[in-house]
């Protein structure tokens, strides 16, 4: 058994702040990313709050993004697909107007993930990087690592904060 697997009942145990800090451990690993964050709708589903942030500073946590009817949207919560975009163009296609944003702040690539939980989307993991940076493989790598986010994503919601 690795170290970080012996240390899963431990972050259980201490509860979701634990939880993530293990999800972005094992993810900084596996994956690699410049910023990670996960997010989750708000009961009613109106808001995405920001339940993680490796950089809370630039991502602080609490509400972070309004739910709309948009091509990102209906792609990570109505089917559940994960977006990558690795440069400008591909980022301003998801994100109109966000190209610029993220490139002032240093990064040239996305992954927003969508973590599922009996058939439907209960928050996403969003990570960060540099141009180019998330490749199939990486996607893949990513993907045992998304029980560990649910976990974690559910816990938060059962704690209060």
């Amino acid at each position: 058994m690795t170290a970080t697997a012996t240390r899963l009942p431990e972050a259980v145990a201490r509860g979701p702040d634990a939880l993530f800090a293990l999800l972005a451990e094992r993810v900084a690993r596996a994956v690699g990313y410049d910023l990670l964050t996960v997010l989750a709708p708000t009961p009613g589903g109106r808001v995405l709050t920001r339940l993680f942030s490796s950089n809370p500073e630039q991502y602080p946590l609490g509400d972070a993004d309004r739910v709309e009817d948009t091509a990102w949207f209906r792609q990570l919560f109505g089917r559940g697909e994960p977006i990558i975009a690795n440069d400008g163009p591909e980022i301003d296609r998801w994100l109109p107007g966000f190209d610029a944003y993220f490139a002032e702040q240093g990064y040239g690539a996305l992954a927003n993930v969508p973590v599922i939980v009996a058939g439907r989307p209960v928050g996403l993991v969003n990570m960060m990087g540099q141009a180019g940076h998330f490749s199939p493989e990486r996607l893949a790598a990513l993907r045992p690592h998304l029980p560990l986010a649910a976990l974690a994503i559910l816990a938060a919601a059962w704690t209060p904060r």
